[in-house]
């Protein structure tokens, strides 16, 4: 089952505009209809992967939490062709 959280984000004008831009340059790359949903997903979950592949996050705690979040964001992946 699928359960969802609905948030609403305030970008600013530049802000929107990259996610804008995020999402049709992931279109491009995935050749299939993505969202700007899908682009701030993919975002997501690239930063998960950059504080674990590319910073030592010196919490132990933190650390856990952002390694356990990626691994269930992927193992739960309904955006994959939308993933950086």
């Amino acid at each position: 089952m699928d359960t969802r959280t609905e948030l609403t984000l305030q970008l600013t004008d530049h802000e929107g505009a990259g996610l804008t831009a995020l999402a049709a340059g992931l279109r491009g790359v995935a050749e299939t209809d993505l969202s700007e949903e899908d682009a701030m997903v993919a975002a997501l979950e690239l930063a998960l992967t950059r504080l674990i592949d590319d910073f030592e996050v010196p919490d132990p705690t933190a650390r856990e939490q952002v390694q356990v979040a990626r691994d269930q964001l992927r193992a739960h992946w309904v955006r994959g062709s939308a993933t950086l």
